[in-house]
């Protein structure tokens, strides 16, 4: 009696747990319908099932199932990728997961220090490069300050010294006034009388009125020697430049050469004997010698002596 109950009992929990699959799958919708059968097709665009009852049902798009449906579908692995976006992960889930992906950590770039201040402008001056280059101005503008004095005919000494304790101003002031002439009289800068059209006698007429080269050398020259000889200019008592040789020979720049006289130049490399300056500048001049004809430069600096004398 006993052991037939308890078979019937067993036979009742099998029917009850092979009915699901005796009559298919339940798939249910957010609508509450139900479909109940096997997954006939799947895809990106829904769900096909093969009724129990006969024939197929629409495709029904994976948002209208339930999340319990959706979750059982995941056990199908065809249907699993296109289930698995529709199914919603609970909030905890997502914090924990979240609380798993490591933190992103933001480094601040390395920077290049700048350099400590060094006091501005007037440090900067005691610095070695800027000594040196204030000393080559330096030395520059004393320069340029001897070279105007020799240009405006004025003593160097003094010259100088204003340059030295006056930079840069110093030398600009004696450029802008006017300069003086070797006998220390004012002078205005006036180009050499052009004489190319007076004859030999009018020529020394006027450099005898004018203190020419052919006349005394206003104390800057030796006394004339006996018999009338023209003045003899020396390094020691006249500065020979291009003021001094336009003002004292100014016969010799004519284009008409004098016939009985030369201009005789004493240099540390030789004697020369020219009959007119063909050229002349700043730093030196250009002789057309009495015998061959040729032209040779002679710089101021070298000069030594000066003198007209007769042609030999």
């Amino acid at each position: 009696m006993h052991l037939e109950v308890m078979r019937r009992f067993y036979l009742l929990l099998l029917w009850v747990g092979l009915l699901p699959s005796l009559f298919g799958a339940e798939f249910k919708l957010l609508n509450g319908d139900k479909l109940i059968g096997e997954p006939a097709g799947v895809s990106e665009d829904g769900l096909v099932v093969r009724l129990d009852v006969g024939g197929f049902s629409p495709r029904v798009g994976w948002g209208k199932l339930t999340q319990e449906t959706l979750k059982q579908l995941m056990e199908n692995p065809q249907a699993k990728p296109f289930v698995e976006p529709f199914i919603e992960v609970p909030v905890e889930i997502k914090q924990k997961e979240r609380a798993k992906k490591k933190e992103i950590i933001v480094k601040e770039v390395p920077h290049v220090d700048r350099p400590a201040g060094t006091g501005g402008f007037v440090s900067m001056l005691f610095k070695p490069p800027a000594i040196v280059i204030v000393l080559l101005l330096y030395v520059a503008n004393i320069y340029a300050g001897i070279e105007i004095a020799r240009f405006k005919g004025r003593p160097l000494a003094i010259v100088g010294a204003v340059c030295a304790f006056l930079p840069i101003l110093g030398p600009l002031i004696f450029l802008a006034t006017p300069g003086f002439g070797p006998g220390g009289e004012y002078q205005e800068a006036t180009a050499p009388p052009d004489n190319s059209q007076l004859g030999a006698p009018d020529v020394q007429k006027a450099a005898g009125a004018g203190g020419g080269g052919l006349g005394l050398a206003g104390g800057h020259a030796k006394k004339p020697e006996a018999g009338g000889a023209d003045p003899l200019f020396t390094r020691a008592d006249s500065t020979f430049d291009r003021r001094f040789f336009e003002t004292k020979f100014t016969p010799f720049f004519r284009l008409v050469p004098s016939e009985d006289k030369v201009l005789f130049v004493k240099t540390a490399k030789g004697e020369f004997q020219a009959k007119r300056i063909s050229r002349i500048s700043m730093n030196e001049m250009h002789l057309q010698l009495a015998k061959g004809n040729t032209e040779v430069p002679v710089p101021f600096g070298e000069i030594l002596e000066a003198q007209v004398r007769a042609r030999t």
